[in-house]
C-alpha cells in the first residue's frame, strides 16, 4: 500500500460497509466510508445516495478550506452566468408556455388588457381556470370575488368561468338573489348601491392600491388597460368607497412600467470640425511678405522725412 493510501486509511478508519478493511474513499454527498467499488455500490443502493455532494449544504466557517471556497466560487459563478442567460433570453419563457396559454395571452393582449402569467409552480397560477373559447372569439375569466366590510372579513366567492361579454352587475346577480348571512350588509344595501374595486398590479405600491370599476360595462371594458395576473380579484363594498387600506388610481397613473415619453433621450454631442493643418511653408512666406511690406514702409517714411528736412 503506497504512503498516500496509508494516510487515508488513518485518517477515515475502517470501512463503514464491510467494516473488515480500511477505508480509502470518502461518498462526497453523505461522507460515508468505504473501503473499494463493492461497497461503494452498496452504500449507494442501501442509502439511495447518488454520490453527488450537495453544493448549498450549510458548513461552518470553521470547518471550510480552500477547496470549499473555491467550490463555492464557481458555484455563484454558474448562478451568475445562468442568470444573464436568463435576461438575454426574452422569449424563452413565452416559448416553454403551453398553446393554450399563449393564446389566451394573445387574446387579453389583443382587448388591451396586459395578462402575466407566473410559472408553473405557483398557486395562483395552478388555480388558475381562465381560457379563451377560440371558436367563439371570446374570453372566460376565473374572477374572484371579496366582500369588504363583511360580517366575515375573509369572505371571498370564485367564478371559474365568467364571460367577458356579461356586465358585472350580471355577474354579481347571484350572489344578491340566493340568501347568504356573511353577504347581509351587501344585499340590503343592493346591487346598485356597491362600489367595485379591482386589485392594482403593475403600478408602484400595488398592493395598497386599486382601480374603480363601472358595474354597468362588461368585463371586458373594465379589464382594458388593466396588468392582471393570472386572473382578475375584484373588490366588493356597499360604500362609495375603496376598501380599507387600499386607495383609489387612475388606470393610467404611476406605472411600474416607463412610458416611452417619459424616456429620457440621450443628448447628442456636436463634433467640433476638426481645424485644417497649417502649410508650414505658405505661413514663412506670408511672415516674409509682411517683413517685405513693412521694410517698404519703413523705407518710404525716411525718403519723405530726408524729402521735408
Amino acid at each position: 500500500m503506497s504512503e498516500t493510501a496509508t494516510n487515508a486509511a488513518c485518517r477515515l478508519g475502517n470501512c463503514e460497509v464491510c467494516a473488515a478493511q480500511p477505508a480509502r474513499y470518502a461518498c462526497p454527498k453523505c461522507e460515508v466510508k468505504t473501503c473499494s467499488l463493492p461497497c461503494v455500490q452498496i452504500h449507494k443502493r442501501e442509502l439511495n445516495c447518488d454520490g453527488i455532494r450537495n453544493r448549498t449544504k450549510f458548513l461552518p466557517l470553521s470547518e471550510m478550506t480552500a477547496r470549499e471556497f473555491m467550490s463555492d466560487y464557481c458555484f455563484l459563478e454558474e448562478c451568475t452566468r445562468y442568470t444573464e442567460q436568463r435576461k438575454q433570453d426574452r422569449w424563452k419563457h413565452q416559448r416553454e408556455l403551453p398553446v393554450p396559454l399563449q393564446r389566451l395571452r394573445t387574446a387579453a393582449k389583443q382587448r388591451g388588457i396586459q395578462l402575466k402569467l407566473l410559472q408553473s409552480h405557483f398557486s395562483r397560477r395552478q388555480q388558475n381556470t381562465s381560457f379563451l373559447d377560440w371558436k367563439l372569439s371570446r374570453l372566460y375569466w376565473r374572477v374572484e370575488w371579496i366582500f369588504t366590510h363583511s360580517l366575515d372579513p375573509s369572505t371571498h366567492f370564485v367564478d371559474a368561468r365568467c364571460d367577458e361579454q356579461l356586465t358585472l352587475t350580471a355577474l354579481l346577480t347571484k350572489y344578491f338573489n340566493e340568501p347568504h348571512k356573511q353577504l347581509q350588509p351587501h344585499q340590503a344595501a343592493g346591487i346598485g348601491q356597491v362600489s367595485l374595486w379591482l386589485r392594482a398590479e403593475g403600478v408602484k405600491r400595488s398592493g395598497t392600491r386599486c382601480f374603480q370599476l363601472a358595474p354597468h360595462k362588461t368585463l371586458a371594458a373594465n379589464l382594458a388597460g388593466k396588468t392582471i395576473i393570472e386572473f382578475p380579484t375584484i373588490y366588493v363594498s356597499y360604500e362609495q368607497r375603496p376598501p380599507e387600506g387600499l386607495e383609489a388610481i387612475d388606470s393610467d397613473e404611476e406605472l411600474d412600467i416607463v412610458p416611452p415619453s417619459a424616456e429620457v433621450k440621450p443628448t447628442t454631442v456636436k463634433a467640433t470640425q476638426p481645424t485644417e493643418p497649417t502649410d508650414v511653408f505658405a505661413l514663412a512666406a506670408s511672415f516674409e511678405t509682411a517683413q517685405d511690406d513693412a521694410s517698404t514702409e519703413s523705407s518710404s517714411d525716411e525718403h519723405e522725412a530726408r524729402d521735408e528736412v
